[in-house]
């Protein structure tokens, strides 16, 4: 990942420069010759890479050189079927309920149908039209929550690998990336041997199921920000959709349920934030 192509605001940069120095703490409280992970982790779209680069940029300045990998790249399926694979869980799951229910029938049959082709089953404000939507997006929901960052969906058994590998001081990391296609999975192997810092950016990085973290930051950020954030990016297809939106939701619900975990929280204003508030 080059620098260059990485957008960064000047609003990010203002964060930056307030969450450095707390950052720089944490990382004191480690002896001086011992390598250290930093965990970059929020919402899809809430500025993760181009913290990340930032924090890099603070961190050479002060002669302390590193290292950036994405969690991105470590999903079980590519972006395209990965999102098949979420909208199969949560469909599947929802037909089942309404069978567990006994509330199928061939009106709603042809009802869903109808709406799974508009992608607007996973739309909450059709259950006045709809009263058995609400089984089906009940039970989707729960299936989702089952799949969404979990080991179901994603390598954190590798990722906890690679960061163990660079705090044992092996020379070189193989890492993982990937692109849009399922053909676009491979790895590359990084010179890591005068690295002392790794910042592993990801939405998943304050997760319970990762290990090897020693400085946990989360960038706090709404699901209705995280959805603008993902519009003025754009680059994912279907970002307004009610399930992306319900996606989104779950996956935020996730992190702020693990946030007493973190060592720093920060909001988009960029206020530093007590596990409290």
């Amino acid at each position: 990942m080059e620098e260059c192509q990485v957008r960064v605001v000047d609003a990010q940069r203002e964060n930056a420069n307030k969450l450095f120095p707390l950052i720089l703490q944490c990382l004191q409280k480690f002896p001086n010759k011992k390598k250290k992970v930093i965990a970059i982790s929020g919402g899809s779209g809430v500025g993760k890479t181009g913290m990340a680069w930032l924090l890099k940029q603070r961190l050479e300045e002060q002669e302390i050189p590193a290292i950036i990998i994405s969690g991105d790249y470590y999903p079980h399926r590519v972006p395209f079927y990965n999102d098949a694979e979420r909208l199969r869980v949560f469909r599947m799951a929802g037909l089942a309920g309404l069978l567990e229910e006994q509330i199928y029938n061939a009106a709603v049959r042809n009802e869903l149908r109808d709406l799974q082709i508009q992608n607007q089953d996973a739309n909450d404000k059709l259950i006045i039209q709809y009263p058995w939507l609400a089984v089906y997006q009940k039970k989707g929901d729960k299936a989702l929550e089952e799949y969404l960052g979990t080991e179901k969906e994603l390598l954190f058994s590798e990722v906890s690998s690679v960061l163990s590998a660079f705090k044992n001081n092996e020379q070189m990391l193989m890492v993982r990336k990937m692109g849009r296609e399922v053909h676009d999975v491979w790895y590359e192997q990084v010179d890591v041997s005068k690295k002392q810092v790794l910042i592993l950016e990801w939405t998943h990085a304050n997760s319970d199921l990762l290990k090897g973290i020693d400085v946990s930051v989360v960038l706090k950020s709404t699901p209705e920000q995280t959805l603008e954030n993902r519009k003025t990016r754009n680059r994912d297809k279907g970002v307004e959709s009610p399930f992306v939106a319900r996606v989104l939701r779950i996956e935020q619900e996730k992190i702020d349920a693990n946030l007493q975990k973190a060592d720093l929280i920060q909001d988009m204003q960029g206020n530093i934030l007590s596990k409290e508030e």
